[in-house]
């Protein structure tokens, strides 16, 4: 018996102790002109857990006092921050070289091509990404992002293979400047290629989130909402600590419906993608979710509980409700 408590008061010490090495570490990333970077990638580089910066440039990530962080951004060189018992950190990414055969995936500069790399797992991609429970991936893919004339729009979200990343629902991610990547729209598979003629759909029960860059190398993040979607994927629009605002696109095929008596003709002589975009407002707290349209009255009725901050920011900025308008006003309200 003595034995029993004693060992038991050992590993309630030993759990004490441990907890006591975790703390939360608080953040601003900024460039060397002192703007917010958003959505810059945060990582601990001991036990490979990540976040991403909210629209303000800020992150919160539970650490170890000794940890050292990883913090990459398309466009920066990314750098290394030890938090050596820091609570509050601020970070400075200054520009990253432009070279001609360089290569960036989330900021960092990658050689590896042998396979799809993973922080925080020492699995291939073959068996950590693509294969489910079963053992079964989705089969091979060959999209076609070009149609023909008499077709508008597309089932992609990109015209070619973009770069981009997986975090998966652990926190590890997954990011390898050799693979290229786009959006299904219609079926809401994300798609890996190695070659750039065929395609793996990457098996969804390994996503939490992905990111990829358009041609322009702006990010555009995509999140699994269950309380939105269950089978599409959700664009973040601007995230915080109070409200998150998504856009969940769905896209239909319209076969076209041209018809001619000889002396009247109606309806589409082209078949067409077309996409249908939807908005909701998450509350972080208690993940409670309220569908809104771009019109001044939908928007107060979702932010009902911020009726006069609403009204402020309605009454000190104009312009066209856009989704650039939708994220300063998410970024003033989590203020």
């Amino acid at each position: 018996m003595k034995k029993t408590t004693s060992t038991f008061f050992l590993l309630v010490c030993l759990l004490k102790f441990a907890n006591a090495q975790i703390q939360t570490v608080n953040g601003n990333v900024k460039d060397e002109s002192g703007n917010t970077v958003s959505l810059a990638f945060v990582q601990d580089k001991s036990d490979k857990t990540a976040t991403r910066t909210d629209s303000l440039g800020r992150f919160t990530l539970k650490a170890n006092p000794n940890a050292t962080l990883l913090v990459s951004s398309a466009g920066y060189e990314p750098k290394l921050i030890d938090v050596k018992g820091k609570t509050d950190l601020v970070v400075i990414l200054n520009p990253a070289p432009v070279a001609a055969d360089a290569r960036t995936e989330g900021g960092a500069t990658t050689t590896t091509a042998s396979a799809f790399n993973t922080y925080g797992s020492n699995q291939g991609y073959s068996n950590s990404l693509l294969y489910g429970a079963n053992g079964n991936n989705s089969g091979t893919l060959y999209p076609v992002f070009s149609y023909t004339e008499a077709t508008k729009g597309s089932r992609y979200l990109f015209n070619d293979w973009v770069s981009g990343f997986v975090v998966s629902p652990q926190d590890s991610v997954y990011k390898n400047p050799a693979y290229g990547f786009n959006y299904d729209k219609i079926a809401g598979e994300l798609l890996l290629t190695s070659n750039k003629h065929d395609a793996i759909a990457v098996d969804k029960e390994r996503i939490k989130s992905f990111t990829l860059y358009d041609e322009l190398h702006r990010p555009q993040v995509f999140e699994y909402v269950p309380e939105i979607d269950k089978v599409h994927f959700a664009q973040l629009i601007a995230g915080g600590k109070k409200y998150k605002i998504y856009k969940l696109t769905k896209t239909r095929f319209v076969k076209n419906n041209y018809h001619s008596d000889g002396m009247t003709s109606s309806g589409n002589n082209y078949d067409e993608f077309e996409d249908e975009g939807n908005y909701y407002v998450m509350s972080v707290p208690d993940k409670k979710l309220q569908p809104f349209s771009l019109k001044k009255k939908s928007i107060k009725t979702a932010f009902a509980s911020e009726g006069d901050r609403v009204n402020t920011f309605f009454s000190e900025y104009s312009g066209t409700i856009d989704e650039a308008y939708l994220k300063n006003m998410n970024d003033y309200l989590n203020q």
